[in-house]
């Protein structure tokens, strides 16, 4: 089983951010996949992104996530997919 690297990018104010971080430690907790999350929300490294892309979800450096939340299910399965 592999590691998978989580980045999740965003302001910790913003309601869309807490809402992927609620449901990305909710699918953390079921999945199989061991998974490596590092939230990173300082103002350096979120200003080389646009704004209206944030918050935003990487899984081994690919965007899986951007602006909106995916559904807990839909983790599961993006982190199911990303483990092979």
């Amino acid at each position: 089983m592999a590691t998978l690297h989580v980045r999740l990018y965003g302001v910790p104010a913003c309601r869309r951010y807490q809402r992927l971080r609620e449901r990305l430690l909710e699918a953390a907790l079921t999945t199989v996949a061991q998974l490596v999350v590092e939230e990173i929300n300082d103002v350096s490294s979120l200003a080389r992104f646009n704004p209206l892309t944030l918050p935003r979800l990487e899984v081994n450096g690919r965007v899986v996530a951007s602006r909106n939340a995916p559904t807990v299910a839909a983790l599961r399965r993006i982190f199911e997919t990303h483990n092979d």
